[in-house]
Parts: C-alpha cells; structure tokens; sequence
C-alpha cells in the first residue's frame, strides 16, 4: 500500500474489550512539522516511530535526538515536548490497559528506558497496517503494538545480558588485580571503556556492594591472610594489599575489623604460638 505524505493520517478505533485488555485509541502517521511551543501531558500511553528525517524529544530539561527509526515511548502524565529537524516524519500509537502495562513491566521499558535507536525495520511493518478498514485496524494495531514490544524486548534482553558479562568481567579483573594500590574505579572505567557512573550503578545493584567498597573489603581480608602467614610488618602488609600508605592502611583495618593492624598481629602470634 502506497501512503500519500501530503495530509497526517489518522485513525481513531472504537473502544472494546476492558481496562485488563490492550485497548487502542488511535493510530497516526504525522507528518506535519512539529514546533516547541511548551510541553504537554498525555492522559494514555504512547509509542512512537520515527520514519523520515531527523528531531527531539524535550523532557524538561534534557532533550534527546531522535533519528531515521528510533523507537520511543510517552507515559501517562509524563510532560514532553516533539521539534521538528529536517524532513521528520513519525507515527505513533497511543493506548491503554493493564495487559500492555504489564507487558511493559516485564521487558523493563519505563521512564527511564523508553528511547530505543535505529530499528528501521519495523517501518514497513507499521506503514503497511494504517488502513482505512476498522473492522480489522483494531486487531492490525494491537498486533504491531506486540510485535514492537518483542523487538524493544529482544533489545532490552540482549543489553541485560552483555550488562551481566561486563559485570562479571569487572568482577574478576578486581579479583585479580585488588593488590594494584592504583586500583580505583576511574582504572576500571577506563580498562573497560564504560562510563565510570554506570558501571558503579550497575555493579552494586548485581552484587549489592560499591566497586571503592568491595575493593577495601578484599585488601583487609587479605591483610588478615598474610598476618596468620607470619607477616608482622603492618607497612609490608599495607603495601602487599595494595594500600599506598601506611597510616590510612592501619585506619581503614581498625574500622573494618575494630582492632589495630598491630594488635591483629600479636594476637595472631599467641593463637599461633609464635
């Protein structure tokens, strides 16, 4: 089907089924340009397609470039601003119903995840489905909505699993480097090429624990390792820990463990009978 561009297309659908359902409310190629004259609030859900051209989408202070095939999404009483760039076309479907809120939850699009770049390949999909026949549009337009939270979904998994490797890859490479006293979360960011914020963010929600924390947390477990060993000099054990100073070493050890680095020692000595 060939769509002429020269006037918007719009299609409203009657409601049926219930609030459980995936109810759509219309379905719209827009093509006409798009001034930022103020942001407005939808009382529905929305996903967008960009299909021509370049834009932003404003949200309050942050504006995001929107591009040839980008996927994004508008929540209920979220405030946003659409500008037009060159030649911006988009369509969008706009919805409601727990099931498609539901199904949202489950492939993790939310207020914070709700721009997806570059997945052309569903403009054919969504061009080919604006009819003129009502008695099939609803079903057309609860289909596109599905097939484009499987291929949101497919991205958000594939992303969550390339997090989960890179985590695991810091994971070990602090496991086996925690001795380097210039081990610190900018090395990290910088060996792995990944913002230093994200991966702190990422890496203590996986294990519930900083990256600066766990760091510490293994130097003073080792530190304790070389004392039962027989080590007694606390700036030989700082610096096999990887501890540049002394001092802040000794501090650090008598908050994790509540004793001294030398009271440790010469404790470790009696148990031992040295």
């Amino acid at each position: 089907m060939v769509i002429s561009m020269k006037e918007n297309i719009c299609r409203f659908l009657p409601k049926n089924g219930e609030a459980n359902d995936i109810n759509i409310l219309n379905f719209v190629y827009e093509t006409k340009e798009q001034d930022y004259s103020g942001f407005r609030c939808e009382t529905s859900y929305k996903i967008h397609l960009v299909t021509k051209g370049s834009g932003k989408l404003r949200l309050f202070d942050t504006v995001y470039d929107l591009n040839d095939g980008d996927v994004f999404f508008i929540f209920p009483s979220m405030s946003y601003a659409i500008e037009s760039g060159d030649d911006f076309e988009y369509m969008y479907i706009s919805y409601i119903g727990l099931r498609a809120v539901m199904l949202m939850d489950k492939i993790n699009i939310n207020k914070k995840n709700f721009l997806f770049k570059n997945l052309k390949d569903l403009k054919h999909v969504w061009k080919e489905s604006i009819i003129d026949n009502k008695s099939i549009l609803n079903l057309r337009c609860e289909g596109i909505l599905l097939y484009s939270f499987s291929v949101v979904g497919e991205i958000v998994i594939n992303a969550e699993n390339q997090n989960e490797d890179m985590i695991l890859q810091i994971k070990k490479y602090i496991d086996e480097n925690f001795t380097d006293s210039e081990l610190s979360l900018e090395k990290i960011s910088g060996e792995c090429r990944y913002n230093k914020k994200y991966i702190s963010t990422a890496y203590k929600k996986k294990f519930g624990i900083g990256i600066s924390q766990y760091i510490t947390e293994l130097r003073i477990q080792y530190a304790c390792v070389l004392a039962e060993q027989g080590f007694t000099s606390v700036k030989e054990i700082a610096f096999l820990c990887g501890f540049a100073e002394p001092l802040y070493f000794s501090k650090v050890f008598k908050n994790k463990i509540g004793i001294s680095p030398k009271e440790y020692i010469s404790k470790k000595k009696i148990t031992l009978g040295r």
